[in-house]
């Protein structure tokens, strides 16, 4: 990682050279409002009453977002990855009005069949009482800044 990497508000690039096993990313937290739970259901097309009101579920795939979040707070620019493999393990819903803790590691870095693969294992707990809620492990391949494989 260069100097020149390091953007002003801490952040850095998002490019192969920057991403190493062991780094730490996060913690993000944030508060499960009712209107994203609303919106991310509407967009799923479901009417589950579960997902409904005040005192709605989180519908699990929802957390995939988590990932993003991680690392928009940890890398700056880059066009992002292709995800190539996901494992989700899900303990507990989300629900309305619960505050977050979004903690994650990057585990794995290789180049592979001339592109460069990352994974990243993170945990969603609740921020009050370290409840575990989530555990999930997403493998990307990184995109160049251009936007094409790398």
């Amino acid at each position: 990682m260069t100097t020149e990497s390091i953007e002003k508000d801490g952040r850095i690039e998002m490019r192969a050279e920057n991403l190493r096993a062991g780094m730490r990313l996060g913690p993000i937290f944030y508060i499960v409002e009712p209107e994203q739970i609303n919106a991310f259901a509407s967009a799923l097309r479901t009417s589950n009453p579960l997902y409904q009101g005040e005192a709605a579920l989180a519908p699990p795939t929802m957390r995939l977002l988590d990932y993003a979040l991680l690392i928009a707070h940890h890398f700056k620019g880059g066009k992002g990855g292709v995800h190539a493999k996901h494992r989700c393990e899900l303990i507990e819903p989300m629900r309305a009005g619960q505050a977050i803790r979004v903690d994650g590691t990057v585990t794995s870095t290789e180049r592979r069949r001339g592109k460069f693969y990352f994974t990243l294992e993170y945990e969603t707990r609740d921020a009050t009482d370290d409840r575990l809620l989530t555990r999930q492990a997403i493998t990307s391949v990184l995109l160049s800044p251009e936007g094409a494989l790398t």
